[in-house]
């Protein structure tokens, strides 16, 4: 074999090579592709379903804070109620208290009542309040208090002092007067006054030393109540002759007294005055003066 076709021969076995060579790296290339292609179309089913879960994430999270709010508006809600029942038990336990405190008071009044042989047994008691609750009881709750007067009911003379006489004070006008006789200033009504039934006062409480606080021509700040406490002087009635008031009279000035006034829907509607002789309570006078006076 000459120069020449060695020559010729080795060149194309190089190119021969080179072509199969190339040939090789057009067929990795077109594997390669198609992998990527294929990889391509896996990340992107993997992002799309990534993208399905977080929305129905968000959906599911949305749902949850709605259920949270739901749930925290209702705890809000009964948390709401349950501090409206505390509170009402609160004030029905109040209540429930003080029934049970008035119960037991009226258990040891009727206790005491029933000790009592006559009027004189609780006139002549130590504790004015006492007496108070037995006349109360006996001639105003729930009784025609104006009619017993005005007819001079033995009921109210039982409670008298015929020594120290009665009255009631009342204005016709600007001025307040005593009337002891006269149907005690009732006959302004005719012959046939009966007058109107009292309130029931049984389960007022008594306030001792005390007094209202307003109540007489304005609504009272004090809670209602039975309130009585001593005095010094007595109300006066006036002289329409010599324009000027008249004195108490000499007997009654040395003579403990006590005003008693009734306060009830927070106005004063009833003022007695006791005086205490011969270590008996009487009922002495009943004013019922109104603002004009």
């Amino acid at each position: 074999m000459n120069t020449m076709m060695k020559i010729a021969l080795c060149t194309l076995m190089v190119f021969t090579t080179y072509i199969t060579k190339a040939q090789s790296k057009k067929e990795q290339i077109e594997n390669l592709t198609t992998s990527l292609d294929s990889l391509n179309q896996f990340v992107s089913k993997v992002q799309q379903r990534f993208d399905l879960e977080i929305k129905q994430s968000k959906i599911n999270i949305n749902n949850l804070m709605a259920e949270t709010n739901r749930l925290r508006f209702t705890s809000d809600s009964i948390n709401l109620v349950l501090n409206e029942v505390k509170e009402k038990n609160l004030m029905l336990t109040q209540e429930v208290s003080i029934l049970e405190k008035r119960v037991d008071s009226l258990k040891q009044q009727n206790l005491e009542l029933k000790n009592v042989g006559s009027i004189d047994a609780p006139r002549s008691s130590n504790e004015f309040e006492i007496f108070l609750r037995y006349f109360l009881s006996t001639v105003y709750s729930e009784k025609k208090l104006d009619s017993l007067i005005y007819v001079s009911s033995p009921i109210i003379l039982d409670f008298v002092d015929k020594n120290l006489g009665f009255g009631r004070f009342w204005n016709i006008g600007a001025t307040c007067n005593l009337y002891s006789s006269d149907e005690f200033g009732y006959h302004r009504f005719g012959e046939n006054y009966y007058g109107e039934t009292e309130p029931n006062i049984s389960n007022l409480s008594f306030f001792k030393n005390e007094k209202p606080k307003g109540g007489f021509c304005d609504e009272a700040t004090s809670p209602n109540g039975i309130y009585y406490s001593q005095v010094n002087k007595l109300p006066e009635s006036w002289d329409f002759e010599k324009d000027n008031f008249l004195p108490t009279p000499e007997r009654l000035n040395n003579l403990k007294k006590n005003v008693v006034q009734i306060q009830y829907d927070y106005f004063i509607i009833q003022t007695f005055y006791f005086i205490e002789s011969d270590n008996k309570w009487f009922l002495l006078y009943i004013y019922d003066c109104d603002c004009s006076a």
